[in-house]
């Protein structure tokens, strides 16, 4: 059994891709009853029709047997806890399920670029007179209105214009080589639950609905206070400044012995450095009297500090050295691809990682949840549904007869499966 913190809250997903998607994973995760309405007939982005050409494919898809938009790795991972439904909401027959899903629901949230649910008849104007107490949230990347009203982005898009794209990366790097994972994806997912949760304590205290207006951007912006408040206080532009962090000495990333092995180290204060200085062989710099002993000698020391630690790095592969920093008193981790993270041993102790079982994709281990609690801790209920997985059950739920759902699968209002393009 998962999570009961939600339970009895029933939530009416319509996202895409990921921040959204991940959002309404954890409600499920936090108990809440949540149904993944899907476009039908076209597919999302992350149910590709196809498997890209030369790609090697995902973790999920390397040795699964499916179409390639149920075996899609990032799909799976942000879409657990759920029932789907696929649904031409475009079509009478949609609208009308629609209809029932929000007169339903305690929440119902949307992804979608500005007035796209407007335009398919389910504005907040509309889903307040079918449900007035309901909770709806919109998440457009730009918000509801101004300028931008209706411009679609992704996670790339809304990293570029809250400034991230700017900061992030290495000095002698221009934007165009910063790692394609957007901080904007995590943001937005956890800004959904606290304006579902604030959302639902308002209504408790009024008995009413309400609409939130949750612009991705400004979630986003909100993360790079120092950014702005740099520029418009002081008139100084931040740099990309890679692992170097321009107080601390040391703060940096240094090879370590074996191939491709890294591990990242610092030292913030002065009984820190004392550690790491002995660690390393040069217990005098953290002495009275030296200048590496103190903060601002470090900073004026850096290139020779950095040197050192890198000599002291190289003798032992990265988490034999993050152990023994550690130890010293000092800060350390090793890096780790994807792969190697299967094998930390906190992550594997805390039984984060969880083997889920999937009709396609077989038994994969996967990632667990951002957070646990003492009775009920959250699980895998639901491995990421199929396609139109749950129509006959959630339709039966709203009121559907048997003929009812046959005859909309006829009209292909519903249904279970993409057409694949032509080989």
């Amino acid at each position: 059994m998962s999570s009961n913190l939600l339970t009895g809250i029933r939530a009416v997903e319509a996202c895409e891709v990921w921040a959204g998607p991940m959002g309404g994973s954890l409600l499920g995760d936090l108990g809440a009853e949540v149904v993944k309405v899907e476009s039908f007939p076209r597919s999302s982005m992350t149910r590709p029709l196809a498997a890209a050409a030369g790609a090697q494919g995902s973790v999920l898809s390397q040795g699964a047997d499916g179409p390639a938009y149920e075996i899609s790795g990032i799909h799976h991972l942000a879409n657990r806890n759920k029932r789907n439904i696929a649904v031409d909401v475009r079509s009478e027959g949609g609208t009308a399920v629609m209809h029932r899903l929000i007169a339903q629901a305690d929440v119902f949230f949307e992804g979608y670029s500005a007035g796209t649910m407007e335009r398919l008849g389910f504005g907040w104007e509309r889903v307040r007179e079918i449900n007035p107490r309901v909770v709806m949230v919109s998440m457009p990347g730009w918000g509801v209105e101004g300028p931008y009203q209706g411009y679609v982005t992704l996670g790339s898009g809304l990293d570029a214009g809250a400034g991230h794209a700017s900061i992030r990366g290495y000095p002698d790097r221009d934007p165009s080589y910063i790692p394609g994972i957007f901080h904007s994806d995590a943001t937005g997912a956890l800004a959904l639950v606290t304006a579902v949760v604030a959302g639902l304590r308002r209504r408790e205290q009024s008995g009413e609905g309400c609409f939130i207006d949750m612009s991705q951007i400004e979630v986003l912006t909100w993360q790079l206070p120092g950014v702005f408040a740099e520029w418009t206080m002081n008139q100084r532009r931040p740099q990309r400044l890679g692992n170097v962090d321009p107080h601390i000495v040391p703060h940096g990333c240094y090879r370590a012995a074996g191939d491709d092995s890294w591990v990242v180290i610092a030292a913030e204060t002065d009984r820190q450095w004392a550690g790491l200085a002995a660690l390393i062989g040069h217990a005098r710099w953290a002495k009275d009297g030296d200048p590496r002993a103190s903060v601002p000698g470090r900073l004026r020391a850096r290139e020779e500090i950095d040197s050192a630690i890198a000599t002291f790095t190289a003798t032992a592969p990265a988490d034999e050295i993050a152990d023994r920093v550690q130890e010293a008193g000092a800060i350390a981790a090793p890096t780790v691809d994807s792969a190697g993270l299967l094998g930390s041993p906190q992550l594997n102790a805390r039984e984060w990682f969880n083997t889920v079982e999937h009709r396609y994709t077989g038994s994969r281990i996967l990632n667990g949840f951002l957070w646990t609690t003492t009775e009920h801790p959250p699980s895998w209920d639901r491995a990421c549904g199929l396609v139109g997985e749950h129509n006959d059950e959630v339709l039966v739920e709203l009121g559907y007869s048997g003929d009812e759902i046959a005859a909309l699968a006829e009209k292909g209002v519903i249904g279970d499966r993409y057409e694949l393009p032509s080989p």
